[in-house]
């Protein structure tokens, strides 16, 4: 027997050993049946064969999106009501697309300079946005992956007043505030920061999805969002961005107006790179959030942003399994008034500052009927604190929560800090119910006047010990 081939054999062997098979091509429901649904238009966009007839009907034809003026072209001429023809399909209307796109990396301009109730403020025929009943779907998160090829230049004003140059882009926008029921699936969403500027390059805010919407009933679910960071808005928090946002619109609307949106088994990681001194990776951005809405938010990961779940005008929104790791917060809502909101069973992991922060705003605005469930909080830095209350916290329950160090750098670690966050802001009559608090963390409420109206019952360390910084003040059940 030939002696190579005795040394080549085991070679392959542990060659195609060590090669990771991509997962399973997934396929919407939407890409697969052959009925299209009344009154929806289905499109397929990928890499067509050479002299392949590109119908667009099918995945074996599909319209060829292989740059991102071609990719755009297709979907933003639908979008602006122009009626065009692609492929086999005439006259296609702005509205109930399906959009099934192929295996592979296809790039885009994204929402460009497209600004809702504005148009096109640069003038451009670049980008696009999505309409009412709109479904993209790609071949899976290891699959299919759309990806930011540029920016739009901006100038930003820094906390001193002082302006500097950079640019903005969103891979995926709505076109109208009327574009509701948005579904967005398996697929890579790269916001690209990275390759789009240096280091020492012009300053970015490049984000994922953001669907806004007078009415809501979007669905984002299945999704892996990259390469986001809102550089622009460590210089200044009013740009600060959002690498996935359910958006009710006008601030002044009912919350309810945007109702039964979900995003699940989305994760959002590898943010940008810092491009500011002492800013984190991916600057001002944020992981998912939901403003003027309602929502539930479920089975979802977040590493390594600024703040990982939260919003802001939020009514009986739901957040529940979701994980944060290693972010600058694990949860914040700190403005405007946000009434009902659950945040059950989540874990925050590592928090470089908080856990759980809730309150604050103005003295109109408040934190109520809140219930805070069964969370996990793991600290291991310094100083980071499990769950902040900063004002207007009012009504709410917090029980079954567990707040625990995992040594690190952990020193001066608190597991609840309630104070007020200005003059008039005020947390008072919650309940604080079997909690169990590393024994190591203080409890900390001696800035806050309302201490007693609070119920307190059965709050202990992890070896079930009473905490004497945090007794009882009820002698059952508080509610």
């Amino acid at each position: 027997m030939n002696v190579a081939r005795l040394v080549f054999l085991p070679a392959l062997i542990l060659a195609l050993a060590s090669c990771k098979p991509l997962t399973p091509e997934v396929t919407s429901q939407d890409c697969t049946v052959s009925a299209v649904p009344a009154g929806f238009t289905r499109i397929f966009i990928g890499a067509p064969a050479r002299g392949g007839q590109q119908s667009g009907i099918s995945a074996n034809e599909p319209l060829d999106g292989t740059t991102a003026d071609k990719f755009d072209t297709i979907l933003r001429t639908i979008a602006q009501g122009e009626r065009p023809t692609w492929g086999a399909q005439k006259n296609i209307a702005a509205e109930n697309l399906i959009v099934c796109i192929a295996s592979g990396t296809f790039q885009t301009n994204g929402q460009y300079d497209w600004t809702m109730h504005l148009g096109h403020t640069q003038g451009s025929q670049r980008g696009f946005t999505v309409e009412k009943n709109w479904k993209i779907h790609g071949r899976g998160v290891d699959r299919t992956r759309l990806q930011l090829a540029g920016y739009m230049q901006d100038q930003f004003v820094d906390n001193s007043g002082s302006s500097f140059s950079g640019g903005r882009n969103l891979v995926i926008g709505t076109h109208s505030e009327n574009s509701s029921g948005v579904e967005i699936s398996d697929l890579t969403i790269d916001a690209n920061h990275d390759q789009l500027t240096p280091p020492g390059g012009p300053l970015l805010n490049v984000a994922g999805i953001v669907l806004r919407s007078v009415q809501g009933n979007h669905w984002i679910h299945n999704v892996n969002v990259i390469g986001a960071s809102g550089d622009a808005g460590f210089r200044n928090v009013l740009y600060e961005t959002f690498a996935v946002q359910i958006w009710g619109s006008d601030q002044g609307l009912d919350p309810h107006e945007s109702a039964g949106n979900l995003i699940e088994n989305v994760t959002v990681t590898k943010p940008g790179r810092p491009m500011t001194s002492g800013s984190p990776p991916g600057g001002a951005m944020d992981g998912i959030i939901v403003n003027t809405a309602m929502a539930e938010v479920r089975n979802n990961v977040v590493e390594g942003y600024l703040i990982a779940y939260g919003g802001w005008a939020m009514e009986g929104v739901w957040f529940h399994d979701n994980i944060s790791r290693d972010s600058h917060y694990g949860f914040n809502a700190d403005s405007f008034t946000n009434n009902g909101v659950i945040l059950q069973s989540n874990q925050f992991i590592h928090p470089a500052r908080y856990g759980i922060v809730i309150g604050g705003g103005g003295p109109n605005h408040a934190f109520s009927n809140w219930s805070v469930l069964n969370n996990s909080v793991q600290l291991n830095a310094a100083g980071s604190i499990g769950i902040v209350l900063q004002g207007q916290v009012q009504n709410s329950v917090f029980t079954d929560n567990t707040i625990q160090s995992d040594g690190g750098t952990a020193r001066n670690q608190a597991a609840i800090l309630s104070y007020s966050f200005a003059s008039g802001l005020e947390n008072f009559n919650n309940v604080f119910q079997n909690n169990h608090i590393d024994k190591a963390m203080r409890v900390d409420f001696s800035q806050d006047p309302n201490f007693n109206t609070n119920c307190r019952f059965q709050n202990r360390d992890l070896q079930g010990l009473v905490r004497q910084d945090f007794p009882d003040n009820r002698s059952s059940k508080c509610r």
